[in-house]
């Protein structure tokens, strides 16, 4: 049996199958660990990634740590920056194994610190 395009998008239709349904499954989560010695930091510094794509950050260490996409709760406010129009945000204290995740949505850079260790700094390119 032939099936022109037309006919299988219906098929897939009824299926519940769709075009949008292929793009969620492009998007992929990303892992970031946090870094103890010999001083902290998070590992990779740098992501790209796409618009609708997860970072997962992890601690694996004994050292608490946090991530924190807000200016106001850093050290140096100029080491965090967000696209406009984007809300600050950020994570609880991370003990140990303890994980954060945050999906980006808006394109641009993202700058970050960890607030406990204002030297611990990263980066998220959204493209």
């Amino acid at each position: 049996m032939k099936l022109d395009r037309r006919t299988f998008s219906f098929f897939l239709a009824g299926l519940g199958v769709s075009a949008a349904g292929s793009a969620r499954a492009q998007a992929k989560t990303v892992e970031v660990s946090m870094k103890q010695a010999p001083k902290g930091l998070f590992v990779p510094q740098t992501v790209n990634i796409a618009a609708g794509d997860t970072v997962r950050w992890t601690n694996p260490g004994v050292i608490t740590h946090t991530v924190t996409f807000d200016p106001a709760q850093a050290a140096t406010p100029a080491d965090v920056a967000l696209p406009q129009g984007v809300q600050p945000f950020g994570s609880e204290d991370l003990e140990q194994d303890a994980t954060f995740d945050h999906t980006f949505t808006v394109k641009g850079t993202y700058k970050y610190v960890c607030t406990i260790h204002p030297k611990m700094v990263g980066t998220v390119t959204v493209k």
